[in-house]
């Protein structure tokens, strides 16, 4: 004898089952908008055995072109022909050098400002940074010394625990000792200092023609920023062009 569900228990079922589903999805969107709203920066132009740790752990994952960043993340360049370059959502980047690791100590970016703060654990990293509002701040840290920056395209070695330098190609950096906060020296275009453990920054002395040389491999930055740019330019003209009625043009 075939045994019938009486019509009220299988709309009780029903919604039951369409009420799972409506909160599963909500979950899972939840879970995915708070993924995206944490991620601070993307990594590109990845080379060679690149790794991506979270903190506290000592199993990282592959870092590959577009993988997201967090704040709290480690990226290391493990080996002579590893690098990478860790882009921030307000547009500057970090080159990070073969056998380098650096660590995203905060990164908060909104439309208010942005504060910037990283550490140099090991290597040496390349840093091209947007110009910064009053509300906004950038720092790179070593075990030795601290460098705060405005806007500038600048470089910062971890030589040892107790020795750290910084190469300004443009923009300005003041540079001061971890243990002598209030002692800084401003290194301006072209010019570099030395941070020596438990000693106030160097004098800022000319880079020498090999040092400005090293730069040189900055140029495919510049060259995305500048294509960057050109795409914004056109992308304010046709969406002025939209708001306005006018007529587009087909450029080929």
């Amino acid at each position: 004898m075939e045994l019938k569900i009486p019509a009220p228990v299988r709309l009780q079922k029903i919604s039951y089952l369409l009420v799972m589903a409506l909160l599963q999805m909500l979950v899972v969107s939840t879970l995915t908008v708070s993924a995206w709203a944490a991620q601070v920066a993307t990594l590109e132009n990845v080379s060679g055995d690149v790794r991506i740790y979270s903190e506290g752990k000592n199993r990282g994952r592959k870092g590959m072109d577009g993988a997201s960043l967090l704040s709290k993340h480690i990226v290391k360049t493990e080996g002579d022909d590893a690098f990478a370059d860790i882009v921030f959502a307000d547009g500057s980047r970090v080159r990070v050098m073969p056998n380098s690791a650096v660590y995203l100590s905060k990164v908060e970016i909104n439309e208010g400002g942005s504060e910037i703060d990283m550490k140099l654990a090991a290597g040496k990293i390349f840093n091209v940074v947007n110009k910064l509002s009053k509300n906004s701040r950038y720092t790179v840290n070593t075990q030795t010394a601290i460098a705060g920056v405005k806007g500038t395209v600048f470089s910062v070695e971890a030589v040892s625990d107790d020795k750290a330098v910084f190469m300004v190609k443009e923009g300005r950096v003041e540079a001061s000792n971890s243990n002598q906060p209030d002692k800084t020296v401003e290194v301006s275009d072209l010019h570099k200092t030395t941070v020596n453990k438990d000693n106030p920054p160097e004098e800022p002395v000319e880079m020498t023609a090999e040092e400005i040389a090293m730069f040189n491999l900055l140029d495919d930055i510049f060259k995305t920023i500048g294509s960057d740019i050109q795409e914004k330019i056109q992308d304010d003209v046709m969406q002025q062009l939209r708001e306005s009625g006018g007529d587009f043009l087909n450029l080929q």
